[in-house]
């Protein structure tokens, strides 16, 4: 998803979104110098907004396969699961997708029908009970240095910089750098190419002594070729090239000598990944390039674990699960390993993209978007069982709308709670579902701030906590104890919006986002960033005690949209990220980080600025903490200041 998280986390593929769309443009941003990367996402975007433009869709009849839909009560490891009988059956399923538009490249229309659940209220008894966790570059329980801020305790994510409270891992471009934290000195520069192939990392994951890359591998093939011909060389290999995304476990217990142990390949694009244990899981979307005398080994999805074997395995159409309906472009591709044995991979390919990932210790969930031929959007959501870095499919079901990132999901006590918003002739609607271990609707509440979409959402426990926008910022406090019947406890609205919520303690949430104001024209246009604390000790009375201003003008945030930008330290009562302040002349624009105390009593205070001319070359990321130390993280170079000071310490530039 991307050498940036927005990326994240780039990458989550190509449906249709704003959020898509912004990610797509960001990655062409990311890698201006790679005029092959840059060549297919600029064509992706082209083919997403030419569909879009004519506003075509197929419509045919599903092809059920399997008889899953006939068995609603069973999990799909419960059935044989539905693959393709065969390659010809894929190929006329390939043709109908390309049927009236030709490539739609993951973007996937189906004439299904939404169910209906019943969404009555009632006022039963209600226990609040949930356990708040310190993920946001919290410290472990046995150390005392920042990890990346998840959704899950114990689920690690993938992130651009990770350290293991002695050195900083971190990504710039096609580099790993490992950087002793005390002194900033590079220990090492890690590339990661083989011959003809330009590995791409995104994102890592630190396991003990071994380094977890993750990235997209473009792999050329250049037996022919002009060199003395540019433009030639170029075409060539946009047109010779395969996408590959690609985990490379390295081994950092020495640091001077790191070695490449394992690599495990996937067909496809980098999508997102998840660290339990010492287990691995991530996953690629493989873009199919089909046309009618394609041959066999041009649209069958691949993969290789170089510990079993050098070779490439193609699998066959006989493995790819296949739900009757599905009229798609792409293939997942799920991958599962442990970084400390040499079983081989566990894959396993779906016909149909991944977009929103969300996964706790036992599970994980994938969604895809689906448009329907009146216009709807609806989630397809797959849910798959880890066990020991084995993955099995487990179960498939669908709600209403679309999420909006993967706080949108959570799994309590065995059901999976679902926000979305869909929209209908024009009007926007919210729902919460609930799901059971089937993926069955048990529960849903309806039709919640209409005319509204959804900005954040936070399930904690019993309790999910949901921001819609259009003009103000309605803060729902939903009781989930009995997920049959959803209920809105009580409601809270102010001026703007949160689009991040962060749990304080038990009964106090923090809010992130923007204060807003109306235009010219009548409509709302964001303005300062601000941060809330939301008192919801009376679930029914939920009240913001305190909130301050981020910026006079406009200020920007990572925070904003991607999680893991967030800098927490509990034990110190500190909260930060990176910062953008922008003036409307440009003149006095400044970029850094901004550090606040937190203090119920008397509010959030600026604790301290690390501020500077803004450099559009050289941009703010991260700020992580060791020990007594600070470090911040940007582009370019990684700063360190004495924590309790914010007295800066060292530096360390990186070649541009």
């Amino acid at each position: 998803m991307k050498n940036k998280d927005n990326f994240k986390k780039a990458m989550d593929n190509i449906h249709a979104s704003d959020d898509l769309k912004n990610r797509t443009f960001q990655k062409i941003k990311d890698k201006p110098k790679n005029n092959v990367i840059y060549m297919k996402v600029l064509s992706a975007c082209a083919v997403f907004a030419i569909i879009f433009g004519i506003g075509t869709y197929y419509n045919g009849n599903p092809n059920i396969i399997g008889g899953l839909a006939n068995n609603k009560s069973k999990t799909v490891e419960d059935l044989d699961l539905p693959r393709f009988e065969n390659i010809d059956e894929l190929k006329k399923v390939l043709a109908k997708s390309s049927s009236g538009y030709g490539y739609n490249r993951g973007l996937v229309y189906e004439d299904a029908m939404f169910e209906s659940v019943d969404s009555s209220v009632n006022s039963g008894g209600f226990n609040q009970s949930f356990k708040v966790t310190d993920n946001a570059g919290a410290a472990s329980s046995n150390s005392n240095y920042s990890t990346t801020n998840v959704q899950v305790e114990g689920v690690d994510e993938a992130d651009i910089v990770k350290t293991d409270g002695e050195y900083i891992y971190l990504v710039k471009s096609n580099t790993i750098y490992i950087v002793k934290a005390s002194d900033l000195k590079i220990e090492n520069k890690l590339i990661l190419d083989e011959d003809d192939d330009d590995f791409m990392p995104e994102e890592i994951f630190v396991n003990k002594d071994k380094l977890v890359v993750l990235g997209t591998n473009y792999i050329y093939d250049e037996d022919e070729y002009d060199e003395d011909d540019d433009y030639n060389y170029s075409y060539y290999r946009y047109n010779n090239s395969k996408t590959v995304t690609e985990a490379v476990v390295v081994d950092i217990s020495n640091k001077n000598k790191p070695k490449e142990e394992r690599r495990v390949s996937l067909d496809g694009e980098y999508v997102n990944a998840r660290m339990i244990g010492d287990n691995v899981y991530f996953i690629s979307n493989k873009y199919i390039y089909y046309y009618k005398d394609s041959d066999d080994d041009d649209i069958l999805p691949v993969y290789k674990d170089s510990v079993n074997s050098k070779d490439i395995v193609t699998i066959p159409a006989e493995d790819i699960i296949y739900f009757g309906g599905t009229r798609n472009y792409t293939y997942m591709l799920v991958g599962g390993f442990n970084v400390n044995d040499e079983k081989e991979a566990s894959v396993e390919t779906i016909f149909g993209a991944s977009d929103t990932v969300y996964a706790n210790s036992e599970n994980l969930y994938i969604v895809q978007e689906k448009y329907t031929a009146s216009g709807n959007t609806k989630s397809v959501i797959y849910k798959f069982g880890l066990n020991d870095s084995k993955i099995t499919l487990k179960a498939k079901g669908s709600v209403k709308g679309y999420l909006n990132n993967q706080f949108s999901m959570d799994e309590y006590e065995g059901n999976l709670r679902v926000a979305t918003t869909s929209n209908v002739t024009g009007v926007s609607k919210n729902q919460v579902y609930v799901l059971d271990e089937n993926l069955e609707k048990i529960g849903a509440l309806r039709n919640m701030a209409i005319d509204e979409e959804i900005y954040s959402v936070r399930f904690i426990g019993k309790i999910g906590y949901v921001v819609t926008y259009k003009q103000i910022d309605p803060l729902f406090v939903i009781d989930l104890s009995d997920p049959t019947n959803p209920e809105i406890k009580g409601e809270l609205k102010i001026p703007g919006y949160s689009s991040y919520l962060h749990p304080y303690d038990e009964t106090h949430i923090i809010g992130i986002g923007y204060n807003t104001e109306t235009n010219k024209w009548g409509g709302t246009v964001n303005k300062s960033m601000k941060m809330s604390m939301f008192d919801v000790s009376d679930l029914e009375n939920p009240k913001e005690i305190f909130n301050i201003d981020i910026g006079d003008e406009y200020a920007y945030s990572e925070i904003t949209s991607n999680h893991k930008a967030l800098f927490y330290n509990k034990d110190k009562n500190l909260i930060g990220f990176p910062v953008t302040y922008r003036t409307s002349n440009y003149v006095n624009s400044k970029s850094g980080f901004v550090i606040y105390k937190i203090d119920l009593n008397k509010g959030f205070e600026v604790f301290g600025e690390i501020t500077d001319k803004t450099d559009y070359n050289n941009q703010p990321e991260r700020v992580i903490y060791i020990g007594d130390n600070l470090y911040t993280i940007y582009e370019n170079e990684i700063d360190s200041y004495d924590l309790d000071t914010l007295k800066k310490k060292d530096e360390v530039v990186f070649n541009k």
